[in-house]
């Protein structure tokens, strides 16, 4: 074979010189778009990096200022945190009551630093808006709770029962202690003339009951029972004026008698206009020898309050059953309202002998069973 078959060979497409040059150019334009690329990528990286810095560091300053206090106000607001919250719980009624900027922030400061909820004690504790929850928050979980007295308002128409479930819910005293302090009747009847009249022998009455007074009463939290009742007591020999005393002597009544209409009064009347009338109603049938057949002492005797008594209900062994005794129930079925007392002392004239409220409240009366079905179908059960 000939050197110019041998070279023909290898050099069936040979690439000039240009060519070469061209190829060259092409690698380095190759690297250079690489080089830009990652440029590129390493720049993104950075602003990513520094707006992530901008944001966490502005939630940082957000998330701090919300930890500060509402106001500089030293205005003393005194909170309930109930048996059984968690720090959704508290945190809304720190934030409804004006001591906290966001209760979101409140939640998640709590719920980093708290060594368990169980570390909060229920209990009434007294801050200021110009306190900030870091403050608030440490309070709570050192236990530095409020012992001073606190406004407890007692509802009328409660009876001890729901009493001491108050006084429990709002850490006064328990509803136990407060219970077997209202059993102690002798020891109070030689401290209050109010009792003068509460039977000797009280047998299957609820101790106390309508004795103490519904009303608003500042009391200090881990109270004494005794302490409680006392106070409650002497408020309600407070409210019976000699006029009003000397009115139930000379209408040969007692005291103990009218708390118990009086708690009828104020179970089955939604209008302080109406109370009067209803009052007249329970005399005027207790005059003809009728049943009082009041709703409210049979929800009593059962230990409910059932919008509808059936006929089984009517039935209800007990001696606060107006439906199956003559005459006043064995004693008061709640705490009276003063409004209701008075009614019960100054009832209105009337010849009523029935009554029926509608769901507004609202009391139609009549004298005779036929108007008074009447107005059952009427406003009752439409």
């Amino acid at each position: 074979m000939t050197q110019k078959d041998k070279s023909s060979l290898f050099d069936e497409n040979p690439i000039d010189e240009n060519e070469k040059i061209n190829l060259f150019a092409d690698s380095e334009s190759v690297k250079e778009n690489i080089q830009r690329s990652r440029r590129k990528v390493f720049l993104t990286l950075i602003v990513i990096a520094l707006c992530a810095a901008g944001l966490c560091a502005g939630w940082r300053i957000y998330y701090n200022n919300q930890l500060e206090p509402v106001s500089n106000s030293n205005k003393k607001i005194i909170v309930e945190i109930p048996e059984g919250s968690n720090i959704d719980d508290i945190a809304k009624i720190l934030y409804e009551s004006g001591l906290i900027k966001n209760r979101m922030v409140f939640q998640s400061y709590a719920g980093r630093h708290s060594r368990g909820i169980k570390q909060i004690k229920a209990a009434n504790y007294r801050f200021k808006p110009s306190m900030s929850s870091v403050e608030i928050f440490n309070a709570m979980l050192n236990g530095k709770d409020y012992d001073g007295a606190v406004a407890i308002t007692i509802p009328e128409g409660k009876n001890i029962k729901e009493i001491g479930e108050i006084l429990e819910s709002r850490h006064i005293c328990s509803s136990e202690d407060f219970i077997n302090e209202t059993k102690k009747i002798s020891d109070y009847k030689k401290r209050y003339s109010i009792l003068s009249s509460y039977p000797d022998n009280a047998a299957g009455r609820t101790p106390m009951e309508g004795y103490l007074f519904a009303d608003t009463y500042q009391f200090t939290s881990n109270s004494s029972a005794a302490a409680v009742v006392s106070q409650m007591l002497a408020n309600t020999q407070n409210k019976f004026s000699d006029a009003m005393l000397k009115k139930i002597s000379d209408h040969h009544q007692t005291v103990d008698q009218i708390l118990t209409m009086a708690s009828l009064i104020e179970t089955e009347s939604k209008l302080d206009s109406d109370k009067p009338k209803v009052a007249s109603v329970f005399y005027n049938r207790l005059s003809k020898n009728m049943k009082l057949q009041s709703d409210a002492t049979v929800n009593y005797a059962l230990g409910e309050k059932k919008t509808k008594i059936t006929n089984t209900d009517l039935k209800v062994d007990s001696p606060y059953n107006t439906y199956a005794n003559n005459g006043l129930p064995i004693g008061p079925i709640c705490s009276p309202s003063l409004k209701s007392i008075q009614a019960a002392i100054n009832p209105a004239k009337t010849d009523y002998l029935y009554f029926v409220s509608d769901a507004s409240g609202k009391t139609y009366y009549a004298n005779n069973l036929q108007d008074h079905q009447s107005n059952v179908d009427k406003y009752l059960n439409q």
